[in-house]
């Protein structure tokens, strides 16, 4: 179910983004910028998105293209969640962004 939002969501993110599931259910997305001239770290400080119970159990009632507008309906929240983000940041902090 996790992976219809990251296909929601993967091209407001660099194309060698990684997503990973942590064991709360929650992902957290990064990717390299060893090569960018700013970069202190190797990687981006790290997106984390948590989500709604309302909307988890939504989505594994929903089938499947409903799962995929109820996805694509939040981008909106993900996009506000991501204003003023620095992936090159000094001190590289989680972005956690509540979803639903």
């Amino acid at each position: 179910m996790r992976s219809v939002f990251w296909q929601a969501y993967r091209h407001l993110f660099p194309p060698h983004s990684l997503a990973a599931q942590t064991p709360n259910g929650s992902i957290v997305i990064s990717w390299s910028i060893m090569d960018e001239p700013e970069a202190r770290h190797p990687y981006a400080a790290p997106v984390m998105l948590r989500f709604d119970e309302a909307l988890v159990d939504a989505m594994w009632r929903a089938d499947p293209s409903l799962r995929v507008r109820l996805a694509q309906k939040h981008e909106a929240t993900l996009r506000e969640g991501l204003r003023g983000y620095d992936p090159f940041a000094r001190f590289p902090n989680a972005r956690v962004v509540i979803i639903g």
